[in-house]
Order: structure tokens, then C-alpha cells, then sequence
């Protein structure tokens, strides 16, 4: 009687563990496969040069363009200007520019947008459209990636 007991016990127990482990390896999966989609996603060239270039053009907007633009402007005609600009936005701004204004401050960010997912530098640019209340934070950006 002894032996049944322990047989239907360690049947039991077997089933429980063959469970765990495979819940554990379906979760396991699932994760890898996120994982490898999260990779290819966020880490492929395309991806990472429009995450650069978005990078730069907000840089040069809010840290240099904003600044020297606002100069130019009395404080009577600021948000009129302003409100022109955003129906029409500032003229574009090529990759070129924004790798060598500041005194090539951003020239290292080449690599992203050069080799196997290459950018023309003369073609690649952004147009920036200010949006009210006018800050240096308050804008839209259009792309025009030119990229091969």
C-alpha cells in the first residue's frame, strides 16, 4: 500500500515540474523574442541615424539657431515673425550644416550616417516650424532623410 502512495506522489511531483519548466521555457522565449525584435528595431542603422539627425536638428534649434534668430528681433515683432514662420518654417537646414556648425562640435556623429546606411549630406535636411508660445522647445521638425 506503502509503495502505491509513493508512486502516485512522484507521479504528481513530475507533472508539477514538467510544468515549471515549460512555463519557464515559453517565458524564456518570449522573452528572447522580444528581445531580438527590441534589437532589430532600435539598434538598425536606418533607426539609429533618424534618432541622430533628430538629435542634431535639436540641438542646432535650441542651443544655437533659437538664440541668433531671437537676436534679430525687437520685442514688438517677435511673435508675428514667429507666427510667419510656423505655416512656413525656416529654411531648411542640411546634415552637412549640423555637423560642422559650432566648430564641428557634432563632426563625430559622421560615422552614423556613413557605411552600410549612408546619408547624402547635401540632400538630408530638416525643416523647423516654430509653434506658440514661441520658446526654444516649441516647435515641430520635418525630416527629409536622403539615405541609401
Amino acid at each position: 500500500m506503502k509503495a502505491k502512495i509513493n508512486s502516485r506522489i512522484k507521479k504528481s511531483n513530475d507533472l508539477a515540474r514538467e510544468r515549471k519548466f515549460i512555463t519557464i521555457g515559453v517565458f524564456v522565449s518570449a522573452i528572447m523574442v522580444a528581445l531580438s525584435i527590441f534589437v532589430t528595431v532600435y539598434f538598425n542603422p536606418e533607426a539609429v541615424a533618424e534618432r541622430k539627425f533628430e538629435f542634431l536638428v535639436r540641438e542646432y534649434y535650441e542651443n544655437y539657431y533659437y538664440d541668433k534668430f531671437m537676436k534679430e528681433l525687437s520685442e514688438d515683432t517677435r511673435e508675428k515673425t514667429l507666427e510667419t514662420f510656423s505655416t512656413t518654417g525656416f529654411s531648411p537646414v542640411l546634415l552637412r550644416q549640423l555637423l560642422l556648425y559650432n566648430n564641428k562640435k557634432y563632426a563625430n556623429f559622421e560615422q552614423y550616417f556613413t557605411g552600410d546606411y549612408s546619408c547624402d549630406k547635401n540632400k538630408t535636411s530638416a525643416k523647423i516650424y516654430p509653434v506658440a508660445p514661441y520658446s526654444k522647445t516649441d516647435y515641430t521638425v520635418e525630416l527629409n532623410l536622403v539615405c541609401e
